[in-house]
């Protein structure tokens, strides 16, 4: 009777931690880092003018294309140019970013 309830509190111990596992494992997925990697830009290329909340100097109207232009051309007179520090991939992600922020 002891062996059968050791053998039983193993098999949930076990259980509880392939779960717990498998509960860290989804909720780190790459769409989760890529988001990261994209705050992390956010705040260190943007933010300094856009504010933390993307509040100031942008038109979330806009379609994505005209604003991954701005992003990648820059925006005379105060908006400075990223073609040489973000992909377009990546500023489309900020752009995606900055309209989350909006809401």
């Amino acid at each position: 009777m002891l062996s059968a309830i050791h053998k039983s509190q193993k098999l949930a111990a076990s259980l509880l931690a392939v779960s717990l596992f498998a509960i860290l494992v989804l909720m780190w997925t790459p769409a989760r880092a890529q988001g990261d990697a994209v705050d992390a830009t956010y705040k260190a290329k943007c933010a300094m003018c856009h504010g933390p909340a993307g509040e100031k100097s942008f038109d979330a109207t806009k379609a994505d294309d005209v604003l991954v232009d701005a992003v990648l051309k820059g925006l005379k007179p105060k908006m400075p140019s990223y073609d040489q520090k973000v992909s377009a991939e990546q500023a489309k992600g900020l752009v995606a970013y900055m309209k989350t922020l909006k809401k």
